[in-house]
């Protein structure tokens, strides 16, 4: 998977970490690992002790995220929200991502449909988007 795609990947969580307001019981909910719709956690990621982490981060294949505060972990980077606002029924999150090589800024825009799912919609397609699910793990 190249870097674009992977920070697109990522972006798709990073804000729900510091988005405030009403929305702050949902996003304390929204803290953990998540995999795209039809992709099998169990496949993604594994748990030592109480931690949670990917089975094979650099695996081309990973559609997972690890979101813990600020930070989303996908499979080839990891983003940092620098601001979150709100557009009608979804948020924009600016975000700072960093891979092996290259640290970016990207825009992602995403909707919290509830605790445990979230959609990640396609910055060149306002009707295309990625659904993601809770672990449970």
């Amino acid at each position: 998977m190249n870097s674009t795609v992977s920070k697109m990947i990522v972006t798709g969580g990073i804000g729900l970490c510091l988005t405030t307001g009403a929305m702050a019981e949902t996003i304390k909910d929204l803290q953990g690992a998540w995999t795209m719709n039809g992709t099998r956690c169990e496949d993604t990621f594994k748990k030592t002790g109480k931690t949670i982490e990917f089975k094979d981060r650099t695996a081309s294949t990973s559609t997972g995220l690890l979101i813990s505060g600020s930070k989303v972990t996908g499979p080839n980077a990891v983003c940092t929200t620098e601001s979150v606002t709100k557009q009608k029924d979804r948020l924009s999150a600016k975000l700072s991502c960093t891979d092996s090589m290259i640290v970016s800024d990207v825009s992602q825009t995403f909707k919290i449909v509830d605790a445990n799912t979230f959609q990640r919609f396609d910055p060149f397609g306002d009707d295309m988007y990625v659904t993601y699910k809770k672990c449970d793990m």
